[in-house]
């Protein structure tokens, strides 16, 4: 794959110079990489194996589940406003690190008393709702920090570097492989605890049942502790990655003309291509992601599986997009296949996934289900490929941050508004039909629909033009903000 050593040739050491220079280190990808385990076991715990547990082990609706998980991602919304920040102002001489380090730490920490504040809003408590908002928030905003601050360090380490698609997709690969490690040892931990209590995996008695459920939730606060141990262990690798800022280069940046965030929205809206491709982004994301915090209820509410099988679902699909991911990486390596073809590929696999997971629904075949994760998995990880190194390709230098935090919001906007609406598509059509099968097939198949006019949109972008025309339209606006 691109993102593998460079050659070294011992007859022309000149080649081999320029081919290093030409090229990303493995080792600063290898560092790059490594701060995603931590986010990797954050979304576990949060996406996976929590959400299961509120929605289902508590009985807290899928609604105010998906409005706590919007709450966090419209944090999003100061992207932005970091990616300015970093731009303007440094802390020991870095603008990238030290936001990784605040961001990701913060939101490790913030989770800790979630697994407490869930049970007493379960009970009847009002004020726990606030309280798990303000959880959320604060996460929200740490995962701002850190993916904004991420993604544009690893922009400004690859500009001009021939490897940039095979950094990003080693640094995407990393997280999956993390979310797929992090979801297998939840699983192993959780089912050595149910057989600790005597609960066997076969048993499906409603005395199984409420057992399998204290163990989960009496092991929540324990494995949320881990957290912020896992972020450090992955964040302090980036120590002396980053170039340090000069003295002239800071006064030169801060020199430019300070606009407020309102003018830089505005700008980002005034550009048809940035236009084109925000919404190309927010819709495909929103499409995929509508089954984020109801696919584990979905199998225990259709399929009566158990905690511990329904925290392997990630995993499952972590696999497959593993395997989309470096089969695209080696195939888009060999050959040059067009940036919106693999986006378009990887969308068209996933509207089969999500079909799948429709008739499985319907059918309550359970085959049907695990070939539905499957396809959707691997469709997912060939849209990454694609969508990924064109939202790198969408930036200009000088603008990087600012435009980098624009998609980025832009995707997490998408997931959070699809996390609450898939929820609430969740309980109004149990309220409605009384049907789960109806309910969840529903929002499989609004997915298939969103995915169809995320393909239209691809074939509006045009990278060229998007980047005259930021040139001409953005330029002093999106950089001084």
């Amino acid at each position: 794959m691109s993102f593998s050593l460079p050659r070294f040739r011992t007859a022309k050491s000149g080649t081999t110079e320029r081919v290093q220079a030409d090229t990303l280190p493995f080792i600063h990808i290898l560092r790059l990489m490594l701060p995603k385990a931590g986010v990797a076991y954050l979304f576990v715990m949060l996406l996976s194996v929590y959400n299961r547990v509120m929605i289902t082990e508590l009985k807290i609706g899928a609604t105010i589940v998906g409005l706590l998980y919007l709450a966090y991602n419209l944090m999003n919304i100061f992207q932005v406003v970091n990616g300015r920040i970093a731009d303007r102002r440094t802390l020991f001489g870095l603008r990238r690190t030290p936001m990784m380090f605040i961001g990701l730490m913060l939101s490790a920490i913030a989770l800790i008393p979630l697994p407490y504040a869930a049970p007493m809003f379960a009970q009847g408590n009002t004020f726990a709702l606030v309280y798990m908002l303000l959880i959320m928030v604060l996460f929200g905003i740490g995962f701002a920090m850190n993916g904004d601050s991420h993604n544009t360090l690893i922009a400004e380490l690859t500009e001009g570097k021939k490897n940039r698609p095979g950094v990003v997709s080693a640094v995407w690969l990393f997280q999956l492989v993390a979310i797929v490690a992090s979801g297998i040892t939840v699983s192993i931990v959780l089912r050595n605890a149910e057989l600790k209590a005597g609960i066997e995996a076969a048993c499906v008695t409603a005395q199984c049942v409420a057992g399998r459920s204290e163990v989960a939730l009496s092991l929540m606060p324990s494995l949320f502790l881990v957290g912020p141990v896992v972020c450090l262990i992955g964040l302090l690798p980036l120590l002396g990655l980053e170039r340090k800022v000069s003295g002239e280069e800071l006064k030169t940046v801060q020199a430019r003309p300070q606009l407020n965030l309102k003018e830089a929205y505005t700008s980002i809206f005034r550009n048809t291509q940035t236009r084109v491709f925000f919404s190309f982004i927010f819709i495909a994301i929103f499409g995929l992601f509508l089954q984020d915090n109801i696919l584990e209820p979905f199998g225990g509410d259709v399929f009566k599986l158990s905690a511990s099988q329904t925290s392997s679902f990630q995993s499952m699909m972590g696999g497959m997009t593993i395997l989309a991911m470096l089969i695209t990486g080696i195939v888009a390596s060999r050959w040059p296949i067009p940036k919106r073809s693999i986006a378009n590929v990887g969308a068209i696999i996933s509207m089969i996934g999500f079909a799948l997971l429709a008739a499985s629904a319907i059918t309550q075949v359970l085959s049907l289900l695990y070939a539905g994760l499957l396809t959707l998995g691997f469709g997912m990880g060939t849209f990454n490929v694609g969508a990924l190194s064109m939202m790198m390709d969408m930036t200009v230098p000088g603008q990087t941050g600012s435009l980098m935090g624009a998609w980025g919001m832009s995707q997490a906007l998408a997931n959070g508004f699809s996390q609450f609406v898939g929820g609430g598509i969740r309980d109004a059509g149990i309220a409605l039909t009384g049907n789960f099968s109806l309910s969840y097939a529903a929002i499989f198949m609004t997915s298939t629909v969103l995915c169809v006019v995320a393909v239209n949109l691809m074939a509006k972008v045009d990278v060229q033009k998007f980047r005259r025309m930021t040139r001409e339209q953005l330029g002093l606006t999106i950089e001084a903000a």
